[in-house]
């Protein structure tokens, strides 16, 4: 550690400095060694970075944590030290938080600790799932194979969750596209247009042209208390979605939602049966792995099926009988694992299993983009075709009053 000093001299002058030692009774005598008389010994507070400072804002990502886990799996299997592996990686390309958290890893693991342990410390990079696996790893001394096993089921995990991510986005994303078009329109490229139009067109203006022209007129008087509102009704659902209850709301309703509810079911199914699996591969029992696995899920609803089926499971029913109690998922999920548990293969079975969710998940995120997609086209094509309507007809219109 690092201590601030003030000493004198056999003359009597002043010394200061700063120290790194063990201890303090370190320190008194290093400073008698060098004919120096101690007055204070303080420790020098370490300045903290913005990292420390703000850490959500440096969070690492996802897929930070998997490369970090398969280059470590890697040097490992090549033989290289822990030690010296964690310090080839942390000084690899990396994010300002991800360094961060190496860096606190690595000094654990100076001091002393276990590479889990030391994980363990860090609860927003690493999850209790992942420093479970490796702790039964250090104790079975095969860090380097469950690393990338570990490495190859958070990458699976990742591209699900992205297509279906990708899925839900891209509907919103257009439509929020095609009404930002058309505010824009309607505020600067129109109102010239159609003042002209309606100067000339008298009462003779097709019912197209009369509807944009009150829409134009309801977008100017009340425009702004509109898009105020908008603001306030989105901030609005952001507070309520940080809390307990509108996540449930929300989820719930999800779920219920025709087509993406399918979809976010069949994604959460396979990150539970992958995460178990990979979990019960290493040697961790089913009732640990199921509550372990519960940070493999998004969504509240199934979160809580999830954590009652532990405590039935955890209160001596069969693991089967307690994920069939649970409507909410699939009633092939219950089969398969009863079928495990009576042939011992439940590990097998689960693995198996996050194969087939994984492409029912493909299959249907295909499925709803294929639907949405055409819809969203219809929508937006209608807009605009309204608007070129209403434009064009009025400008006929215009040209017979002028004529």
């Amino acid at each position: 550690m690092a201590l601030q000093y003030v000493a004198y001299d056999w003359l009597g002058r002043r010394v200061k400095g700063v120290l790194e030692t063990d201890s303090e009774q370190d320190a008194y005598a290093t400073l008698q060694e060098d004919g120096l008389i101690p007055y204070r010994l303080r420790p020098v507070r370490p300045r903290r970075s913005l990292v420390q400072l703000m850490p959500i804002l440096f969070r690492p990502g996802r897929q930070e944590l998997i490369d970090f886990t398969r280059e470590t799996a890697s040097l490992i299997n090549s033989g290289i030290p822990l030690r010296q592996a964690l310090v080839a990686v942390r000084d690899g390309p990396r994010s300002v938080g991800f360094k961060e958290a190496l860096r606190r890893v690595i000094e654990e693991i100076e001091a002393g600790n276990r590479f889990s342990g030391a994980c363990a410390q860090i609860p927003a990079v690493f999850p209790d799932f992942y420093v479970r696996l490796l702790r039964v790893a250090e104790a079975g001394g095969s860090l380097g194979l469950t690393l990338r096993n570990l490495a190859e089921t958070l990458a699976k995990e990742k591209r699900v969750r992205d297509r279906v991510r990708r899925a839900l986005v891209y509907p919103g994303f257009t439509l929020m596209v095609a009404v930002v078009a058309g505010v824009v329109l309607m505020t600067y490229a129109l109102p010239a247009l159609l003042g002209f139009l309606e100067e000339f067109g008298g009462e003779d203006l097709p019912t197209a042209t009369r509807l944009l022209i009150q829409f134009r007129e309801f977008v100017m008087d009340y425009g702004t208390f509109v898009v105020i509102s908008v603001v306030a009704s989105v901030t609005l659902g952001f507070a309520l979605m940080r809390t307990r209850t509108g996540r449930r709301m929300r989820d719930r309703v999800l779920l219920k939602t025709p087509v993406i509810g399918r979809t976010l079911l069949l994604s959460n199914t396979f990150s539970i049966t992958s995460t178990m699996a990979a979990l019960l591969g290493s040697g961790i029992a089913p009732i640990e792995a199921l509550r372990l696995t519960r940070q493999s899920v998004n969504n509240t609803i199934i979160l809580e099926a999830l954590t009652e089926a532990e405590k039935a499971a955890s209160a001596g029913e069969r693991l089967a009988v307690a994920f069939q109690q649970q409507r909410v998922f699939p009633p092939l999920l219950s089969q398969a694992i009863g079928t495990g548990e009576v042939g011992g293969n439940l590990r097998e079975n689960l693995s198996g299993l996050a194969d087939y969710y994984e492409h029912e998940t493909d299959r249907a995120v295909g499925a709803a983009t294929e639907l949405v997609q055409p819809v969203v086209v219809l929508l937006v094509a209608g807009v605009v075709g309204f608007v070129a309507v209403g434009i064009i007809s009025g400008i006929y219109s215009s040209i017979a009053a002028v004529g």
